[in-house]
C-alpha cells in the first residue's frame, strides 16, 4: 500500500487480503456500504494531522478500524454475547 493512496482503496485492499480476493471482487463494493468519498476527505492527511478522529464501521463480517490515513485495521468482527437461557 503506497503512501499516496486513499483511506478506502487502503480498505479495498486489506479486506480483499483477508478474503484472498481482489479488490475489484469485492461484493458489495466498498461504496455501497459507506460513503468512500466522505471516508477519504475525513482521513485525508492534511486534515487529519494533531486529530485525534477514529471511526469504526463493519464491512464484509469484518470491523473496520481508522485513526489515521495510514493506520486501518481490518479484524474479524466479534460475535455478540448469547444471552443466558432462563
Amino acid at each position: 500500500m503506497g503512501p499516496g493512496e486513499s483511506t478506502s482503496v487502503k480498505i479495498a485492499k486489506k479486506v480483499a487480503a483477508h478474503d484472498g480476493t481482489s479488490p475489484s471482487d469485492l461484493e458489495p463494493p466498498l461504496y455501497a456500504a459507506v460513503d468512500t468519498d466522505a471516508l477519504d476527505a475525513l482521513f485525508r492527511p492534511s486534515t487529519t494531522r494533531g486529530s485525534d478522529l477514529c471511526l469504526e464501521f463493519t464491512y464484509r463480517g469484518y470491523t473496520i478500524s481508522v485513526t489515521a490515513p495510514q493506520e486501518v485495521e481490518v479484524e474479524p468482527r466479534r460475535s455478540s454475547a448469547e444471552s443466558p437461557s432462563d
